[in-house]
């Protein structure tokens, strides 16, 4: 007897090799006073593009090594496209609050990247897509049945996935206050196939 996984989705995870500056770590905390909108279970940096200030240069850079990594490695196409960051935002949750389970849209690849988090308290869960017609008790879960899927997270994580990948926090456990850095990935150049009538030319 044999079971295959077929068509997996792919959760990168990586480090970003470096603590944050202090004057990096300002920034953090001067965009938080500049406003915050109120999520659905957090709070999320009014300011959307946080990457593009000059401060963030290079950590906007090393991200940008990582999403080359991951379409190396991950997507591993043959069109000549080239990934770029669009939009950027930090995301606070403090104790029992939470971030609703949600995908991103016009994005091709979402990225999360841990300013701070505690391994024993912080968490990503990842949801598993499609809606059931059937729905059974599960005695011992597995890759199969589970309809989501958890993974700790600590400072200086960075996690790529799929942008359609529902994903979000369950209620925040601890004292801290947990600080993520959110970024969408999209790609110019060209894709698909022009004999298939595919073809798809971004610049």
């Amino acid at each position: 007897m044999k079971i295959y996984q077929l068509f997996p989705e792919p959760v990168y995870v990586s480090k970003l090799g470096r603590a944050l500056t202090t004057t990096e770590l300002t920034l953090v905390e001067d965009i938080k006073r500049i406003g915050t909108a109120q999520n659905i279970g957090n709070t999320t940096s009014k300011d959307n593009y946080v990457l593009e200030h000059e401060i963030f240069k290079n950590l906007k850079q090393e991200l940008y090594k990582i999403v080359l990594d991951y379409f190396d490695k991950v997507v591993s196409t043959s069109n000549p496209i080239t990934p770029f960051i669009t939009q950027s935002w930090l995301n606070y949750t403090t104790t029992n609050q939470f971030h609703y389970p949600h995908s991103h849209k016009n994005s091709y690849i979402s990225g999360v990247f841990y300013i701070n988090a505690l391994k024993d308290m912080d968490q990503i869960h990842f949801y598993k897509g499609g809606g059931k017609s059937i729905e059974v008790s599960v005695a011992t879960p597995n890759v199969f049945n589970s309809p989501f899927s958890w993974h700790a997270v600590e400072t200086g994580d960075v996690f790529l996935f799929p942008s359609s990948l529902e994903h979000g926090v369950e209620n925040k456990k601890g004292n801290n206050t947990r600080i993520s850095l959110a970024f969408n990935v999209f790609f110019k150049g060209t894709f698909g196939d022009k004999k298939n009538l595919t073809e798809l030319i971004l610049e």
